[in-house]
């Protein structure tokens, strides 16, 4: 049965965007204008939810919810999630004890609106869990001795459960991440039943953020085990920060510390079962006496062995399984063992990484360096030792393995270090927005939006992700200005306004120590430029300015008109719209104009 969400914001561009996502999605969407209208609309009208937000005229979002939740008919039990570009708590916990089921930030992309959606229409059918206990999860499955008191859902039902979860995974290519949570009481000697609040409190929080497949696990006395299938590395930094949002808001927050380590679960079944052999090898041979003694010199030493009679039969059996080591010979009838290797790393890319051992009876250098440069690992000759076969097979099989486990472990360092910079940069970010007290959340935004603009135009996930962090610190530089200055209500001097000026410089200086990152310094210093030269600090015009510089200016520009500032109120969507419609080609990159324009016209 169709959901249906009722809409209500007084920007009508955000009213059309936020309608649009819903719609596309399958989500019946009504828009209202005010909260005034919603308690109206609401008298002959019961949608499933409610996305209410917080700054409107006349009747805030605060009130509109206050008042619906007095309500004595069934309008009162709607789930409402509040949409802001507040970020302070207070407003945060205002809402959330008015009865609100979520709170939004603004700007958020499609998917985080869908996902936090579909999170809150799933609430009522949504049981709250009991949790058992982790520390790593194939060693707790397998070895550790856990108390029995710990195992809320029997240590049987959880294993069957987990060892599922891998095969599914595996058979329908499906992800996961596995996060581990340690609370350390900030007061060493707290009195066990304080502890046990604390502990109490964030299991709590974490509770209310699951969805139906998610496993939430305890872990002896100050950790937890989070298990989130179908979740992906770009999801993560996201779910981690609510979650930790969310910790450092309550009351408990003050009283402990938070400590979180996360990593993709990589589905193996040969490691979760145990009566599997360890590795699995194909053998290819049309010849039957040779498959068999082949298969027979390598069973039952750690070895499950699959033989087939053709190339034909080996490209079947890759599209439905990803065998460990391939047994390949080469003079075969129909497609050789050359043409068969060339097909499975044309057809199937991602094949490519399986190991292939050539055998051959003939000892011809010629065809060695062929099949070595189709990306053979090795060649073993006919009529091979068992002993031989077997010992090379090892080898190769493991060395693939070593190979495998470094490049994950260098991937799994990189995306920490990653992830720790990007939480840096946010809490800089965040430290700069603090300056301003009506700019609270500009930088997050602005880097959101200059995310948006290069998606669409069709910038890699890698380029994205450099254009989001120069955008949570294009205003670094402000860290130099004067709060006074900052934060005046009034119009600026001209002595003033030459101040504000500097900061792009003095954005550039702080950051272009940073070699690593120099597109961190260009963004900073050149993203007050216009494209018809009359910008500062340097004057550049059009296509001298460079790229992310002239995405950062339209992301920054929107966002300071659709913010509250000392000096005025947020400008209607319509003049905001104007502004950047008559800016192409003077204020803005006139590629980068037009496609805020249609992120804001939810195109």
């Amino acid at each position: 049965m169709e959901k249906w969400v009722v809409v209500v914001d007084d920007d009508i561009v955000n009213l059309k965007r936020t309608g649009t996502i819903l719609s596309q999605s399958g989500i019946h969407a009504t828009a209202v204008k005010s909260g005034k209208a919603l308690l109206e609309f609401l008298r002959s009208n019961t949608p499933d939810l409610i996305l209410l937000d917080v700054l409107m005229p006349e009747v805030d979002g605060m009130e509109t919810l206050r008042r619906l939740r007095e309500e004595n008919g069934p309008a009162a039990a709607i789930p409402v999630m509040m949409l802001t570009a507040d970020n302070s708590p207070d407003t945060r916990e205002a809402c959330l004890r008015l009865g609100a089921e979520d709170y939004l930030l603004k700007p958020y992309g499609a998917e985080e609106l869908l996902r936090r959606v579909q999170q809150v229409l799933g609430t009522e059918r949504k049981e709250k869990y009991r949790t058992t206990e982790l520390g790593a999860v194939v060693s707790f499955l397998e070895k550790q001795d856990i108390p029995t008191d710990k195992v809320w859902m029997g240590r049987e039902v959880l294993t069957n459960t987990y060892r599922y979860m891998l095969r599914y995974m595996e058979r329908y290519h499906g992800t996961a991440f596995q996060v581990l949570f340690t609370v350390e009481p900030s007061q060493e000697d707290l009195p066990a039943e304080a502890r046990a609040r604390i502990m109490d409190a964030f299991r709590e929080k974490l509770q209310d953020l699951l969805r139906g497949s998610d496993i939430l696990i305890e872990i002896g006395e100050n950790r937890f085990f989070l298990l989130l299938p179908e979740a992906h590395d770009y999801d993560m930094d996201r779910i981690i920060s609510r979650i930790m949002e969310i910790w450092h808001s309550s009351e408990e927050g003050r009283e402990a510390t938070v400590f979180c380590e996360t990593s993709e679960i990589r589905p193996d079944s040969r490691l979760s079962d145990p009566e599997t052999a360890r590795y699995e090898i194909v053998i290819v041979d049309d010849d039957p006496v040779n498959l068999k003694l082949a298969a027979r010199s390598l069973e039952g030493k750690e070895f499950r062995v699959t033989q087939l009679a053709s190339g034909e039969a080996l490209l079947d059996y890759t599209e439905k399984g990803d065998p460990d080591l391939i047994l390949l010979d080469i003079l075969m009838p129909g497609m050789d063992g050359f043409e068969t290797l060339t097909q499975l790393r044309e057809i199937r890319r991602d094949k490519c990484d399986i190991p292939v051992i050539f055998l051959t009876a003939d000892d011809n250098r010629e065809m060695e360096m062929r099949g070595l440069k189709l990306g053979a690992t090795d060649f073993i000759r006919k009529p091979f030792l068992p002993e031989i076969l077997s010992l090379r097979v090892r080898h190769a099989v493991e060395l693939d393995r070593l190979q495998r486990n470094l490049s994950e472990e260098v991937d799994r360092i990189a995306k920490e270090n990653a992830s720790l910079s990007l939480r840096v940069v946010e809490s800089l970010a965040q430290a700069i927005d603090a300056k301003d007290a009506y700019t609270n959340g500009h930088s997050g935004r602005v880097a959101e939006y200059a995310k948006q603009i290069a998606e669409r135009y069709g910038y890699s996930f890698r380029r994205q992700r450099e254009i989001y962090m120069t955008g949570l610190l294009h205003d670094v530089g402000k860290i130099g200005i004067p709060d006074n200055i900052i934060n005046k209500p009034g119009k600026l001097t001209q002595e003033e306004y030459e101040i504000i000026k500097t900061h792009p410089v003095i954005g550039e200086r702080i950051l272009q120590t940073i070699w690593e990152r120099p597109e961190l310094a260009i963004g900073a210093r050149w993203h007050h430029e216009r494209y018809d030269g009359k910008g500062y600090p340097d004057g550049l015009a059009g296509n001298e300015i460079p790229e992310i510089a002239r995405i950062i200016a339209v992301a920054d520009a929107y966002d300071a008109m659709t913010s509250r500032r000392s000096y005025r109120d947020v400008l209607p969507g319509e003049k905001v719209r104007s502004e950047l419609e008559n800016g192409k080609g003077t204020q803005f990159d006139p590629v980068f104009a037009e496609i805020m324009l249609a992120i804001i016209d939810g195109k």
